[in-house]
């Protein structure tokens, strides 16, 4: 045997064995939210809730040993985007995506999601449209219908008779879906809505227009259907103008830039949260410290959904690795899963969903009414 042949058959083995020591592929998720323009903070917190998961699930070994690798995506809340963002996440081969944030962009997505069979969990979608379905898309939020009928009720307690909608047309598939469920059931609880306030259409910006449309009708209160940063934005058209009657807000509208951004006139605000921001619980309060300490700022609403969201995705991974099935078959199959303030488990079509507190803002924070 020559002298090269012996340092071949030596070389070939080591080659194998450093072969076998390379990391194996991480495993894909997309994230898809609008990150810019108005109302991007449940974005950004959304985004901020997922980086934690996916830094401890990789602190812990992640999933049988692959490092979960997260492909963040601004939607900008463009339906055509989130169309073209589907065909992307299909081509980079993702095993799962968490988002969409708005429901106009996750009906928009649907058609993409079911196509390719890419498993996509929404913290916050909740138009009736998407719930009840045999699909790709998993839902943590209520839907439109359940906290609708939450704040019909309230009205009714609060004895306002009639009340009047102004509606985000940007995102007319939740705004709409939500006036009707609100609709039906205030009109079964005696009350009338009055009028239905379209704004943010395409060719159309500002809000002084639909505030002097809300303070011409003969409303006992006022209710927006928008998010955060255009609530603030009515609110203030509205007491600019001197109008005092109560305002209250759909739960989209519920993140920290409500506050910011309206100052004095979201005083006496009334708006759903889906989760107790007071909660002494540890188990939430780590997180709460955790967030503030890496990004400054307090977790909203998106924040909190989004990390649910993402411990069932870890959860039903690492089921679908152990038990060798696809991964809507082991999201389906979980057991429930410890989440930040609930337990977290899917129903049969892949929905679920939240705990609800009707809050009031008083001195610029959220308190319970």
């Amino acid at each position: 045997m020559t002298t090269l042949f012996r340092l071949a058959s030596l070389a070939f083995p080591a080659l194998f064995a450093l072969a076998g020591c390379e990391a194996p592929p991480p495993v894909k998720i997309g994230f898809v939210a609008g990150l810019t323009g108005a109302g991007a903070d449940t974005g950004l917190a959304a985004r901020n809730a997922l980086m934690m998961v996916v830094d401890e699930t990789n602190k812990n070994g992640g999933i049988n040993g692959r490092s979960l690798e997260l492909i963040i995506r601004d939607d900008q809340k463009n339906t055509d985007l989130a169309k073209d963002l589907i065909e992307e996440f299909h081509k980079l081969e993702v095993a799962a995506i968490i988002g969409p944030m708005i429901s106009s962009v996750g009906s928009a997505m649907l058609p993409g999601i079911d196509k390719h069979q890419i498993v996509t969990i929404s913290p916050t979608v909740s138009a009736l449209e998407l719930a009840n379905r045999d699909d790709h898309l998993f839902r943590i939020n209520s839907t439109t219908s359940e906290n609708a009928s939450i704040y019909a009720r309230k009205q009714a307690e609060l004895g306002r008779k009639k009340v009047s909608l102004a509606l985000d047309h940007a995102n007319a598939v939740f705004t709409e879906s939500w006036a009707a469920e609100f609709e039906r059931a205030f009109t079964a609880l005696g009350g009338e809505v009055i009028a239905r306030i379209a704004f943010n259409h395409e060719k159309e910006t500002g809000f002084s227009q639909p505030a002097e449309q809300l303070i011409a009708t003969n409303a006992d209160a006022f209710l927006l259907v928008a998010n955060g940063f255009d609530s603030a934005q009515l609110s203030l058209q509205l007491r600019k103008r001197g109008e005092t009657r109560p305002i209250a807000a759909a739960e989209w509208a519920a993140s920290e830039e409500l506050i910011v951004m309206g100052g004095s006139a979201v005083e006496g605000l009334e708006v759903l949260q889906t989760y107790d921001r007071h909660s002494t619980d540890p188990h939430f309060q780590r997180f709460v410290s955790a967030y503030k300490s890496r990004f400054n700022a307090m977790p909203g609403y998106t924040s909190v959904a989004t990390h649910d969201a993402a411990t069932l995705l870890v959860a039903g991974l690492k089921l679908q690795h152990q038990a060798k099935i696809p991964l809507k078959n082991a999201l389906l199959q979980l057991p429930p899963v410890k989440g930040l303030q609930q337990p977290l488990r899917f129903n049969s079509y892949g929905d679920s969903g939240r705990q609800s507190y009707y809050l009031i803002i008083r001195d610029g924070q959220f308190v319970l009414q």
